[in-house]
């Protein structure tokens, strides 16, 4: 397959080359002609012994087949025509023309000894570039035999010596065969070296271009394939649950491998059964008879322990549980390999191929970086919903003893169980505040995990997104002007609603908005924007002229309870969530969120989201 592609490519490569120098070589005729036509004309008027007239009009000869050559070549060009055996054709024409032409001249400057004679050589090279070594050896044979029989002729007296070009006491001597023959030999062996050289030159290179074509083939199949994994990766960090994740992967590897199905299928708790977690290009009836046992499934209990298994022409002598299915599925060679992730293995990822022998040993080794990748976030999706899991359990537990300690802190503040005296009343209000602080955690805590948990909410509606800020924005609002500073909420009207679950609005909004304002010093500025990006996505921007984000705390401020230290430092109010929250709604969202922060100046949060959810 690769070879026939290579193939392919050289033969354009070469016919688009000599294409273009059959219309160089009709340019280049133009020139010879013209220049001949001058030079012997000069050596006419400097007194040289020369045959003006049948030089002469040998080169008028080879200027009116040449406008032949090139009403011809126009003709091909218009009528569109891409056969190369045309301008082959064409090609041969033309050195036939030009070695009669050639010799011709040749021979009426002085045949042998006539300095037109290097002419032939770089016919003889142009026919070994252009045209095949065999031609290129044919018409060495052809020149050879053409200047031994004018060699011949002259000797013999049967022609006279043509006049030459500058004079040669040897054409006025007695000519004697063996001087002629010495001649000739070294000539022909000229011309022989001459069309041996530039044939193997051109092999060599016409071997190296195939090369090169093969090795930009694989580049272009390598980049094209890390480019579609790079794309897979991105689609997996966006997925939200265990089932997304396994969906996009089976469906990428499935067309980024060029096969015709994949499936992953994980282990139980019990490490006995393999489960379809996802299949892509299998049909119901593959994966409808439940989990598969791996103490019947060879090739799976194989993979399960490690090994990678690839398998070239499936037949009977391979142990599956339901080999039928396999015969089915019209299944051919597979590709099975270890789902790990921390020397653990959770499961088992394939692809399978309807044509036999498909896959390479560089196929088995991309396909296991895809399942190496896939198995890491498989991993980390568990791990994410296990610490949502625990995250919300525990707010859950805290949040009612958490509210009766609030409760009754409040009635000893209020002094309904008796007086109290300053020094008690300033310990129970730290308490209070303390409890606030961790009031406010816990509800954070319950915020977290909105795409974690996978909470499908059936009542999800169209939210308008402009009146949903207007509201939020109003709450926030007297606080900035509490603390003199200069609010300003700009909102296009542009903007269209929403399909989601609104309470992800009131977090994301909120949750800005209050940072925002916090974390600006008096007489500072929070500017909140609204509108549409493009014809697809919308964008929430909120900046402040407050404290700012170091610049080596970016990269952690979407990390739950991470707060900087300048944060720490200004206020003690904080749980290190807010920002994990937001980051958590725009995935919900399909969007994503940026900030730019320089040192001193403020922070800039941007939040681009679909338009259409």
């Amino acid at each position: 397959m690769a070879e026939g592609h290579e193939l392919i490519k050289a033969q354009l490569f070469f016919r688009k080359e000599l294409m273009e120098r059959v219309q160089w070589f009709i340019r280049l005729r133009w020139t010879a002609a013209a220049a001949g036509l001058v030079a012997v004309w000069i050596a006419y008027i400097l007194g040289f012994p020369i045959a003006v007239t049948p030089v002469t009009a040998l080169l008028l000869f080879c200027a009116l087949y040449n406008t032949g050559f090139s009403f011809l070549l126009r003709t091909l060009q218009s009528s569109g025509t891409s056969d190369v055996r045309h301008y082959v054709v064409f090609a041969h024409a033309q050195f036939a023309l030009d070695f009669l032409a050639l010799f011709g001249i040749i021979f009426f400057t002085g045949g042998l000894f006539s300095p037109v004679l290097i002419f032939i050589f770089f016919h003889i090279m142009l026919t070994g570039i252009l045209l095949e070594p065999l031609s290129c050896y044919i018409y060495s044979a052809v020149v050879l035999l053409a200047a031994g029989l004018m060699i011949f002729l002259q000797v013999t007296r049967v022609l006279p010596p043509g006049p030459p070009l500058l004079e040669h006491p040897f054409l006025h001597a007695q000519i004697r065969f063996a001087d002629m023959a010495a001649a000739y030999g070294i000539f022909a062996a000229a011309v022989v070296v001459t069309a041996y050289l530039i044939t193997t030159l051109k092999i060599s290179l016409r071997t190296k271009g195939r090369e090169l074509l093969s090795v930009s083939r694989q580049l272009d199949l390598s980049n094209a394939k890390l480019m579609a994994l790079y794309g897979m990766v991105k689609e997996m960090h966006m997925c939200s649950d265990l089932q997304a994740l396994a969906d996009s992967a089976a469906r990428n590897a499935a067309i980024i491998m060029g096969v015709k199905a994949c499936s992953i299928k994980l282990l139980d708790e019990q490490r006995r059964n393999l489960r379809f977690v996802s299949t892509y290009g299998l049909s119901e009836d593959y994966v409808s008879k439940g989990p598969i046992d791996i103490e019947k499934s060879l090739v799976n209990l194989r993979v399960v322990r490690g090994d990678k298994i690839s398998i070239g022409r499936v037949d009977e002598t391979y142990a599956f549980q339901y080999p039928e299915d396999i015969v089915k599925e019209n299944i051919s060679s597979l590709i099975c390999l270890p789902l790990r992730a921390e020397k653990m293995i959770t499961g088992v990822f394939c692809i399978y191929s309807g044509e036999a022998d498909f896959f390479t040993q560089q196929d088995v080794d991309f396909f296991s970086l895809m399942a190496d990748l896939t198995a890491l976030g498989i991993e980390n999706i568990k791990t994410q919903e296990n610490k949502t899991w625990f995250l919300r359990k525990a707010a859950h537990q805290l949040r009612s003893p958490l509210n009766a300690t609030h409760s009754m802190l409040d009635t000893l503040l209020r002094q309904y169980q008796g007086p109290l005296n300053s020094s008690q009343k300033g310990v129970l209000e730290r308490c209070m505040t303390r409890i606030s602080l961790l009031a406010e955690m816990v509800g954070d805590l319950l915020k977290i995990g909105i795409k974690r948990a996978d909470i499908r909410r059936p009542d999800s509606t169209v939210v308008d997104v402009q009146k949903k800020l207007k509201e939020v924005a109003g709450l926030y609002q007297p606080r900035a002007y509490e603390k003199n500073i200069g609010f300003n909420l700009q909102i296009d009207d542009a903007v269209p609603g929403v399909k989601a679950d609104p309470q992800l609005f009131d977090n994301l909004f909120s949750n800005l908005i209050s940072n925002a304002v916090k974390y600006t010093n008096p007489g500072g500025r929070v500017d909140i924007a609204l509108g549409v990006e493009n014809e697809s996505h919308i964008l929430f921007e909120v900046s402040d002229t407050g404290i700012g984000i170091p610049e080596q705390d970016l990269t952690n401020i979407f990390t739950e309870f991470y707060r900087s230290e300048n944060a720490r430092a200004y206020t003690e109010k904080g749980t290190g969530l807010g920002l994990v929250i937001v980051k958590e709604v725009m995935d919900a969202l399909g969007g994503t969120v940026t900030v730019e922060s320089p040192a001193g100046k403020g922070a800039r949060f941007f939040c681009r989201f679909p338009a259409a959810q």
